[in-house]
């Protein structure tokens, strides 16, 4: 009982921080205006400083392997996710624009903005520049496989060229040309002082943003999309990838890699996903039913499997 509670104080914080962006989202403090300006600092700015700093400020031993592993690792497990929620699909008979959405959200994980906080606080911040090189495969998942899935005839390979991918890559290099010896004392600090909002800021927006649907929020006939996206994204999604964490072939020079596999299977759908179906044009409400499924329900979730991954995986 003592690891559970451990695992839901650990969990918390962001959750709390969601809810304080919400509070202020409907006291008026946190305002619609505001959004995509501190979208695109985010984006832009704090999220990359936050990679930098990680990446390479990082003392253990990343080789190329590793990176391959990490990268093929987080690039499979989003496609397993958008196979899963195709067939989930299917099966609940969802007609093709709803599953297109449906399927492109329920098959993303919240991989950044939750992950981060509640690995560092489980497993330490070591384990967050490795979470940054699997997101990479994830973020090539997401504009290659997910952008075809959602709308196939808008489909173009530059939105890879976006800063979270670019800031990765460029940390990547200057880790291995000198690392944090090579940056100016001063241009360090100010690239901890911005990677260290990063997570903050972007939870405020998204518990702003989560306001904002709850307001006009209707369930689907029969609660197919929303029952659907739980089976997906926080039942079926999360116990393969609990299983191979338990049971796959894991080298022991990177059993990490559980630890990584277990947080992320954990998450619920990522609330930034709606904002590639806005971009997109495809069905919104599919996206929004789909993410406040499993943003609610994964209150339960999350700390039962981690608390099932810690006890039986890794012990």
């Amino acid at each position: 009982m003592s690891d559970f509670l451990q695992i839901c104080t650990a969990v918390a914080p962001p959750l709390f921080l969601l809810l304080v962006g919400g509070l202020c989202r409907r006291g008026g403090w946190l305002r619609v205006e505001a959004d995509a300006s501190l979208s695109i600092l985010t984006v832009r700015v704090l999220y990359p400083c936050f990679f930098f700093f990680y990446l390479v400020g990082h003392k253990g031993t990343l080789i190329p392997f590793h990176f391959s592993v990490l990268i093929c690792s987080g690039f499979i497990s989003i496609c397993l996710g958008f196979g899963v929620a195709l067939g989930v699909g299917y099966l609940m008979k969802l007609d093709k624009r709803v599953c297109s959405s449906f399927s492109f959200c329920s098959g993303i994980f919240n991989y950044g903005f939750f992950a981060f906080p509640v690995a560092g606080a489980i497993f330490g911040e070591q384990l967050i520049p490795k979470i940054i090189i699997f997101n990479l495969g994830v973020e090539i998942a997401v504009w290659t496989v997910g952008v075809y899935l959602l709308a196939s005839n808008q489909f173009k390979l530059k939105r890879l060229i976006n800063p979270p991918i670019v800031s990765i890559i460029l940390a990547v290099l200057v880790r291995e040309i000198g690392g944090q010896s090579i940056v100016p004392d001063f241009v360090w600090n100010i690239i901890s002082l911005l990677g260290a909002c990063a997570i903050p800021i972007g939870l405020l927006l998204i518990g702003g943003n989560f306001a904002d649907l709850l307001k006009n929020f209707k369930v689907s006939s029969g609660c197919k999309v929303e029952i659907s996206a739980i089976l997906v994204r926080l039942l079926i999604v999360p116990s393969f990838m609990f299983l191979y964490a338990w049971k796959g072939s894991i080298p022991n020079e990177i059993s990490w890699l559980q630890h990584i596999l277990l947080v992320q299977a954990a998450m619920p759908a990522g609330i930034f996903a709606i904002v590639i179906v806005k971009t997109y044009d495809a069905d919104t409400n599919t996206a929004m039913r789909a993410i406040l499924a499993t943003m609610v329900a994964c209150l339960v979730s999350i700390p039962v499997w981690l608390y099932l991954g810690i006890n039986l995986v890794l012990k």
